[in-house]
């Protein structure tokens, strides 16, 4: 039997102005033309969310979905971010192999792959944080992981029968295709398994990305719950046998993964996360600074 415990982040404090500022800029970014009546529409669902939630409940990620559903809803789209997936895929898929060639020249191309994974994250519509792919890639070095536990990784993945790598955002995932090459050459007795998610949310990888880039080519991919996160309970069963697999390393991308695993007691296998600081609580969470790069193991 599995015992597992679905909880996930609280709210706190400085997640509060933040989700009204991204429902503001998402907005903006989806619709030049918004009005200040559209805007202060979607503002004021949220508050009355907000004003209604048990602020002491385990939230994330089903508050970036309701976020996510209002903007949807504003916009009467069902996938507003789509064309700007798309646009990001075909930028990443644009420099794809120019950074495969800095991967295979690389003194150590697996983390090299981590690195670009890790850079890959800097595709988010939802941050801040200025997008600057290639200038950011050719100036990696070891010291921009601030919290490297990269050699426990490769002690994990020599044990492991499966690796399930948990998939954010369109564009990105380019990035993390390169990884599965490189993972694929250096352990090619591990199973790779990569998960989406189940619909489209935000600029989140769906599936539809997944066979646009060429990774169900590569690797088994499997979908995961319709959230800005994993919700265990509502995704696949196919992604749950992997998830909770005794001999399953479970590296996670992305803030919204990691928020809604942080608090989660996971029995069985081994989670890491890889991901850049883009907010005030990842920098109190991590005791770091926002553009740090973290690839932690779960404690």
């Amino acid at each position: 039997m599995i015992f597992y415990s679905s909880l996930k982040m609280k709210l706190e404090p400085e997640c509060v102005g933040c989700i009204f500022n991204q429902i503001l800029n998402a907005l903006k970014l989806l619709r030049s033309n918004i009005s200040r009546d559209e805007i202060i529409f979607a503002q004021k669902k949220l508050m009355n969310f907000l004003l209604n939630l048990d602020v002491y409940a385990n939230i994330s990620p089903i508050l970036g979905k309701v976020a996510y559903n209002i903007i949807s809803e504003v916009l009467d789209e069902k996938d507003p971010y789509k064309i700007l997936k798309k646009e990001f895929n075909r930028l990443a898929l644009d420099y794809y192999e120019e950074v495969k060639e800095i991967i295979k020249s690389a003194e150590d191309p697996l983390f090299q792959a981590i690195l670009v994974s890790a850079i890959g994250n800097t595709i988010d519509f939802a941050s801040q944080h200025k997008i600057d792919l290639i200038s950011d890639i050719n100036s990696l070095t070891k010291e921009d992981l601030v919290i490297n536990d990269y050699s426990t990784f490769k002690k994990s993945l020599s044990n492991a029968k499966f690796l399930l790598i948990i998939g954010d955002n369109a564009g990105e995932i380019v990035f993390d295709k390169l990884l599965v090459i490189t993972l694929k050459m250096i352990c090619p007795n591990l199973v790779i398994i990569y998960s989406v998610r189940e619909s489209p949310i935000i600029n989140d990888a769906t599936m539809e990305d997944a066979i646009y880039i060429g990774l169900t080519d590569l690797v088994q991919v499997v979908e995961t719950s319709a959230t800005p996160g994993v919700d265990i309970d509502s995704s696949s069963e196919e992604f749950k046998k992997y998830f909770f697999h005794k001999r399953t390393v479970v590296l996670s991308k992305g803030q919204g993964n990691f928020e809604s695993l942080y608090d989660a007691e996971i029995p069985n296998n081994e989670v890491y996360y890889l991901l850049k600081v883009k907010c005030n609580l990842m920098e109190r969470i991590f005791e770091a600074k926002i553009g740090d790069l973290i690839f932690k193991k779960k404690t």
